[in-house]
């Protein structure tokens, strides 16, 4: 009897709901890639400051920032069509995000549809304009149609040239860069990190790595070159593919990588497929001491045809050459970050706070300091475990 009852009741909400906001699939624009970079107004940060917040007719044409929104041609597809896509994209000038949505809704004859966006360009030089910057972090942080799956990429130059940009191998850009970023499992020179990690980062401290990418006009190639280093929001600094490396090594984020050292004058490859490694910290007087021990192995890749290395001796003299360099990179490389860039990127501050809560209680206070003077040491350990089918 209490069935009967209730059994309109699920009977009136099927058939009386549906998709109130239900759109084509046809009639929407799937955005696959945002790239922004500064307006020609964004010189005029400052003199905004000055506007009374109670004056009216606020919303004018100011052009602070430049967003362009890269999305793939729909029309190329359906029954009878066997040709491929290709990128198409809407150019909007706009003072906020959400503005230069509004702009690119008015210049487009479908809606626009972000859930499928995957790429977001940052123009290097956007990055030079911190309050505009923490603007676009609000909006990346509020909006929830934009996936935080999505890869997040620092451009040289400006970030529409990219959308622009026709790689030989793809008909989308998005496609080629987000390929290049995926072989970050196979190569750690180079890194790939989504909009919710660099969210997280900027969370935190308001610092982050982000992968950087340029276009060698010469060539007409697209090519990822390292990292961009940002601090407080701007842009302070990069670093190159071996140095990427040997921040991947510190981090504990490294993957698969070769190393080279010159014996005789020969380039000996290591490709290194098996690694681990371990950090301590601890107090040294007034000072913290930073250890990380790196273990890692793998096989020869290239050396000399003459040079034969089942020897024991010989083995042990290119491993020991092997760790002295790797283990002189990783510590330069530690003392340029934390000295010159002031950014942990190795994730000592939240190993302290982990492991050591009560070395973190003495040293919250004046961390910054403490984490710049540290005492750095960098133990490398490499095991030869294969030296190549011919020999």
């Amino acid at each position: 009897m209490k069935f009967k009852k209730v059994l309109p009741v699920i009977l009136s909400c099927i058939i009386l709901s549906g998709c109130w906001d239900k759109v084509e699939i046809d009639r929407l624009n799937f955005i696959s890639t945002i790239a922004i970079d500064p307006g020609e107004d964004i010189a005029k940060e400052k003199e905004l400051k000055g506007i009374n917040p109670e004056e009216p007719f606020a919303e004018r044409q100011i052009k602070k920032i430049n967003v362009t929104y890269g999305f793939p041609d729909m029309s190329m597809l359906g029954p009878g069509k066997s040709g491929s896509t290709q990128e198409k994209y809407i150019n909007t000038q706009a003072y906020s995000m959400e503005d230069a949505y509004s702009e690119a809704m008015a210049k487009s004859s479908r809606d626009i549809y972000m859930g499928h966006t995957k790429l977001l360009i940052l123009s290097s030089n956007l990055l030079e304009h911190k309050d505009t910057v923490k603007e676009i972090v609000d909006y990346l942080q509020r909006n929830p149609s934009i996936s935080r799956m999505t890869q997040v990429v620092v451009a040289d130059g400006k970030a529409e040239d990219y959308i622009k940009f026709k790689p030989m191998t793809e008909n989308s850009t998005q496609y080629y860069i987000s390929g290049l970023m995926d072989n970050s499992k196979r190569n750690s020179r180079i890194m790939s990190i989504t909009l919710n990690e660099f969210l997280i980062l900027l969370s935190e401290n308001g610092n982050a790595l982000l992968p950087r990418i340029s276009i060698d006009k010469e060539k007409n190639e697209l090519i990822l070159t390292g990292a961009a280093i940002i601090k407080d929001y701007e842009v302070k600094g990069y670093f190159t593919p071996l140095e990427l490396m040997d921040i991947q090594l510190l981090s504990g984020k490294f993957k698969t990588g070769k190393k080279v050292i010159y014996m005789d004058g020969h380039p000996v490859d290591f490709i290194i497929d098996g690694y681990n490694r371990k950090m301590r910290v601890e107090e040294k007087g007034d000072k913290l001491a930073i250890n990380i021990d790196i273990n890692i192995e793998g096989q020869l890749g290239e050396y000399y045809v003459d040079k034969k290395i089942l020897n024991k001796d010989e083995l042990a003299k290119l491993q020991n050459a092997f760790n002295i360099s790797i283990s002189g990179e990783c510590e330069k490389i530690m003392q340029i970050a934390k000295g010159e860039f002031e950014i942990d990127p190795f994730g000592t501050r939240e190993h302290i706070e982990k492991f050591k809560p009560s070395l973190w209680n003495k040293t919250e206070k004046d961390w910054n300091e403490k984490y710049k003077n540290a005492i750095v040491k960098v133990n490398v350990n490499s095991e030869i475990r294969r030296i190549g089918a011919v020999q």
